[in-house]
């Protein structure tokens, strides 16, 4: 009796632990489906690559958490994903009755999967993200494709004319409507009985969570054909579930989390542990003898080998296809991805991707967990997707084409393809005699080896990627003086395109959305760029004025600027990010006297706070010309066209976002402020750099201007090499000025010397550019502390000061004028 009871808890506790291995809709996972504005794509965030690391380090970044890498790519393995979720179109959605349901077989696979790499999500912190964020990574995560018509084609379809392959025009009135016996992927009732396979009696036993749940209904699809209805009708669009858009192309980021969680505990299993029963009855020496890893299921070997099952035995005459393409209905805000086809979906190309990030990363991470027991999941993906590399520049996915026949030499590919298409034979539709299930395997493999170096030649190139993705680091802190006349609708995607380029994050760039009607905060300063994507039109329109006010917002903005310097003052800091002013009219005029009232705001703050830099970005250029300081570099133009969120659209975002890198960080005495009095202690300014990377410095001369020299010292820390350079004149990447001065440094420190020399004004003394660029070609990891440090390898150094000075031309104006006046009255008394 006691034993039933044990085995009895044991069945419960690894329901619970597991619950999204099951055949029902996992229990974490149905607020996604049970509420309707949760189940509408367009109110989730979109499908960034960005958006997605956001949401891991807000998870990481929670107070109190205790999961380290394995724990927690473990955990969110098994709490947000859960493929082959797709509606029943028979079931109507009634309470306690949800029509959506693992049925479609790429849950086959993944169930799987979870056997190898065991887990839960118990201590997962559900509350660390918002229902909205985890119901986006759980659809990033999950794979499934919607094939059947949706009903709303008529809306999101149109969206994609541009995309797809044209259609012959003759044929548009006839209706999408054919059997779909031989297309649907819905797994049929004997399928998802036979899929309880547990381990042999001969071996410890692992129970089968699906095992603890209910038959499936009498309704369920069975091959497509539905009791008592019509055929039903394919999707003109189908679209692809559990991608992400990254500049390498899109990717299924599940089976990139799978093969580092796999990577985090590498397991390799005897094949004859994974199967059933009545498969060991046969007695096959060849099963027998073979194994399977968790990297390998959980990436290409488990897609091949539903490639080899599904379409193998259809017609042996008809090659196998791997890679079906895609697009995004949006450039700035993906998501929906809708495939070119409606069949032989079985290995999309996002999943070829996916498959082979997940199993280059599950080579690498291994030895990196055990040298790094504090790496952060967040810092895999942002070192990987990069141009900097997961710690060596040709682990990134710009290489994976070149990497590929490396981490999956044929032979190994072919025998783990193999294995896993034995433990997934149920997928066949057909009784296969195991020479046929490793000729079909092999045919699959040889098709995936011709289709990535010819198929995928039109992902981004790491050359292109060093040219395209500049290694000069972006560092801005933006304020966005809004102009509230626009649609919504058409301006949030042009202002998420510009904040998905210029990298907002904790570590470099933070941005401040201003109501320009009234110059209060739409968004109050953030780091995070997922407060962007939160902000919708209900916000816009329900608590905003609308309207556009230049000269009462520029006010409001120099006090804000003003009030920024005081803080930095009593925080005491050396050094910050560019700050920039981005101001995006709607209307096209301004009067005369707006426009002069406006200047003189504008002159003031360039006197008060001189390392501001304004920009204008607007549909038309010539009213706001005179309020830039050069027209042909400060002032750009942007469409206000309706859907014309494209690539060709938006190039003038890519022009701004070149413009902003141009201007580097500020340097400045500490004790200023914005009265320029001083107060306070000089201190120094720590900074970090990636490796082969490059910051951008300037010092303005109201921190040096006297008789006296001032004196700027860079300090580099322990052995990683720095150049240093300086000069008087601006400096950029790429560059060879002439008049730039540099040094290498390691552990040393070195010093530059500055002064106005005899300049009158401060306004003759041109400022001091610095630029500290990172040669090192040995691997450090010492960058520990994940409040700074946005990778490991990155090198931190100190910018310190001697004999700086608070200046300012307009209040020394202003003083002078003020001891005249005093002078005049006491010679009159």
């Amino acid at each position: 009796m006691a034993k039933f009871w044990y085995f009895l808890i044991f069945i419960t506790l690894t329901v619970r632990a597991q619950e999204n291995a099951a055949r029902n809709l996992s229990p974490s996972l149905r607020e996604c489906y049970d509420n309707k504005y949760l189940l509408e794509r367009d109110n989730r965030l979109p499908h960034t690559l960005n958006t997605f690391i956001a949401i891991l380090r807000k998870i990481e970044n929670t107070e109190g958490l205790n999961m380290d890498l394995r724990s927690l790519s473990v955990a969110l393995l098994h709490r947000f994903r859960q493929d082959g979720i797709a509606p029943n179109p028979a079931i109507p959605n009634q309470d306690g009755i949800s029509p959506f349901a693992p049925i479609a077989h790429q849950f086959y696979r993944f169930a799987q999967t979870l056997r190898l790499i065991p887990g839960d999500a118990l201590t997962f912190p559900n509350n660390s993200i918002t229902d909205v964020e985890r119901c986006t990574l759980h659809f990033m995560l999950s794979s499934s494709i919607e094939i059947f018509q949706r009903g709303d084609e008529t809306k999101v379809c149109r969206l994609a004319d541009t995309y797809r392959y044209p259609r012959d025009i003759k044929n548009n009135d006839k209706a999408m409507i054919k059997n779909t016996a031989n297309d649907v992927e819905t797994l049929s009732s004997d399928e998802i009985k036979s899929m309880t396979n547990g381990r042999n009696e001969g071996n410890n036993v692992t129970v089968d969570p699906n095992s603890r749940y209910p038959e499936v209904p009498p309704n369920h699809p069975d091959s497509a054909r539905y009791r008592g209805t019509e055929p039903l009708s394919l999707s003109e669009c189908p679209v692809e579930n559990g991608v992400v858009k990254t500049p390498w192309g899109t990717t299924s980021f599940g089976l990139v989390l799978a093969g580092i969680a796999a990577a985090t505990q590498p397991e390799t299993t005897r094949l004859p542990e994974l199967l059933s029963a009545d498969v060991l009855k046969k007695n096959n020496s060849d099963v027998m003898d073979r194994s399977l890893e968790n990297k390998w299921l959980a990436t290409l070997a488990g897609d091949l080998a539903e490639v080899a099952l599904r379409q193998g035995p259809k017609n042996k005459d008809i090659k196998l296809n791997v890679g079906l393409n895609g697009h995004w209905n949006s450039t700035a805000l993906p998501r929906w991805y809708f495939l070119n086809s409606n069949s032989n979906y079985e290995m999309t190309t996002a999943e070829i991707r996916g498959d082979l990030d997940g199993l280059i990363l599950a080579n690498e991470t291994g030895k990196w967990y055990s040298r790094i027991p504090n790496l952060r999941l967040s810092q895999i993906f942002d070192m990987y997707y990069s141009p900097v590399g997961f710690f060596d520049s040709s682990i990134r996915a710009c290489n994976r084409r070149t990497l590929f026949t490396s981490v999956a030499p044929n032979e190994t590919l072919v025998a783990q393809t193999y294995s896993a298409s034995i433990l997934l034979e149920d997928l066949a539709h057909a009784t296969l005699e195991y020479p046929i299930i490793e000729k079909l395997s092999v045919q699959a493999v040889n098709e995936l080896v011709k289709y990535v170096p010819t198929s995928m030649n039109k992902d981004l190139s790491c050359t292109d990627t060093d040219k395209l993705c500049s290694f000069n680091q972006m560092s801005v802190d933006l304020t966005i003086i809004l102009d509230t006349n626009w649609e919504f609708s058409i301006i949030k995607p042009i202002l998420a395109h510009l904040l998905e380029n210029i990298n907002i994050n904790q570590f470099n760039s933070n941005f401040t959305l201003i109501n320009g009607q009234d110059g209060t905060p739409m968004i109050n300063s953030t780091s995070n760029i997922l407060d962007f994507h939160a902000y919708n039109s209900s916000h816009y329109y329900g608590n905003s004025t609308r309207g556009f006010d230049l000269a009462k917002s520029l006010k409001e903005l120099e006090a804000y600027l003003k009030n920024k310097l005081n803080a930095e003052r009593v925080r005491g800091v050396g050094g910050a990010r560019s700050d920039i002013v981005l101001i995006v009219p709607y209307i096209s005029n301004i009067s005369k006297n707006d426009k002069q009232y406006c200047l003189q705001t504008i002159l003031q703050i360039r006197e008060y706070i001189p390392d501001t830099i304004i920009l204008f970005m607007a549909s038309s250029k010539d009213p706001w010309s005179d309020l830039v300081q050069n027209h042909m570099t400060d002032l750009f133009s942007i469409s206000t066209s309706i859907g014309k969120d494209t690539e060709e659209a938006l190039e003038p975002i890519t022009n701004i976002v070149s413009r902003m890198k141009q201007v580097p960080k500020r340097l400045f005495n500490s004790q200023c402020g914005s009265d320029y009095i001083s107060s306070g202690s000089l201190n120094s300014y720590d900074d970090y750099i990636v490796p082969n990377g490059i910051s951008f410095y300037k010092l303005h001369p109201n921190y040096f201007f006297n008789h006296n020299t001032a004196i700027v010292k860079i300090q580099g820390s322990e052995s990683d090499s720095l150049v240093v350079c300086s000069s008087r004149a601006p400096l950029y990447a790429n560059a060879t000025e002439s008049s730039k001065s540099c040094a290498s440094i390691s552990n040393d420190v070195h010093s530059i010397t500055v002064s106005c020399a005899d300049a009158t004004f401060i306004r003759d003394c041109p400022p001091l550019y610095i630029s500290v660029a990172s040669n090192s070609t040995s691997i450090s990891y010492k960058c520990t502390d994940p409040r700074v440090c946005r990778i490991p390898t990155m090198i931190k150094y100190t910018i310190s000061y001697e004999n700086m000075v608070c200046a300012n031309e307009a209040i020394r104006f202003t003083f002078n004028i003020s001891i005249l006046m005093i002078v005049l009255v006491v010679l009159n008394m």
